[in-house]
């Protein structure tokens, strides 16, 4: 199973389309004579076990035997939603959602903003094509892999991010220092020439506070300051 494992997330690098794509698997040790339904069964519930518990993973039904839980059924239940929400949260960088969440979650953060002060930025990320530069498509979809991966490896746990359109990419900074922004997108940039060694599409950026009161604030744009200070590496 590791084995697997192992080369399923190996292809998922190879293939842009299935980069998020995920398996489970539920497994019972069975021995001659036992009923296939009961064997089903028990199978069924690891692969629960394995879902309950932050997916893409495989999990021995026998397992569940050594695993110690409350002897309530509720505070079983409630163990069970606790373990599964912090391995669900076990990832690097930047919590990566699809728009839909992200508004969700702009939205959460913009109410607790009102309320406590709290000073987070909204971040639009922009995929330029560099002048003269022919688009292809493989070239496009590289860049874009990249940019994402750079994003999530070089932004902290707290903070959030999506892809808002073909070329752009949106991300929350919560409880950030606005002077540090222009710090943590060097970061991003600074990694994604690391990973991506053409100059055919250029990142560039600009922020704007999480509140209601700034809805009428000029957007902060900082690519004159990028394009002087960040280089291939």
């Amino acid at each position: 199973m590791e084995t697997l494992f192992s080369r399923f997330d190996s292809e998922k690098k190879k293939d842009f389309e299935i980069r998020v794509a995920s398996i489970s698997a539920g497994l019972c040790m069975c021995t001659k004579g036992d009923s296939f339904d009961e064997c089903s069964s028990k199978a069924d519930k690891a692969l629960y076990y394995v879902k309950q518990n932050g997916k893409h993973n495989f999990f021995f039904y026998q397992q569940m035997d050594n695993t110690v839980f409350p002897v309530s059924s509720v505070a079983k239940d409630l163990s069970l939603v606790a373990k599964a929400l912090r391995n669900s949260g076990n990832y690097s960088g930047a919590l990566n959602l699809n728009y839909r969440e992200f508004s969700k979650i702009y939205e959460y953060i913009n109410q607790l903003g009102e309320r406590h002060k709290y000073h987070c930025f909204l971040v639009m990320v922009t995929m330029e094509t560099a002048p003269d530069s022919m688009m292809y498509i493989e070239n496009i979809e590289q860049a874009l892999e990249y940019m994402e991966e750079a994003i999530r490896h070089k932004i902290r746990r707290i903070d959030v991010c999506t892809r808002y359109s073909a070329m752009q990419y949106l991300i929350i900074l919560f409880e950030s220092d606005e002077s540090q922004i222009p710090k943590v997108m060097d970061r991003i940039f600074i990694q994604y020439y690391k990973l991506y060694d053409k100059r055919d599409f250029i990142p560039k950026y600009e922020y704007l506070p999480v509140n209601e009161h700034s809805e009428e604030t000029n957007p902060q744009n900082t690519s004159d300051h990028l394009n002087q200070d960040i280089h291939p590496v």
